[in-house]
């Protein structure tokens, strides 16, 4: 892993983390604002958007991922905005960007 594909994953932490307390200050309806799940997407989508910087043999080395699936809901806010589905939004920030984060951390960690 080189200094360029850390800082793609430091970035792709930062965007989850930021997505994650997005949605946690505005509460347990966070979803039924549409400012709060705008700010929300943006974020999930440059966590897409860091994850495509980075080499398939680097993000392998990040073990309990679903790739290809973040790097799908990328592309689904992006070009399928309208059909989004809120209750799997809801799941994404509650369940896999903590699980993401976590991952992450740990493959940027074992890298040192």
């Amino acid at each position: 892993m080189d200094d360029r594909d850390r800082a793609h994953l430091e970035a792709l932490v930062l965007h989850a983390q930021v997505a994650i307390r997005y949605a946690r200050d505005r509460g347990r309806g966070w979803w039924k604002s549409p400012e709060t799940v705008d700010a929300v997407l943006m974020r999930i989508t440059q966590v897409g958007e860091q994850a495509r910087r980075v080499p398939a043999p680097v993000l392998a080395m990040v073990a309990d991922v679903d790739w290809p699936g973040v790097k799908e809901i990328r592309s689904k806010i992006v070009h399928d905005y309208r059909t989004i589905d809120l209750l799997v939004i809801r799941g994404v920030v509650a369940r896999q960007l903590p699980d993401l984060v976590v991952a992450v951390q740990r493959g940027l960690g074992e890298q040192e």
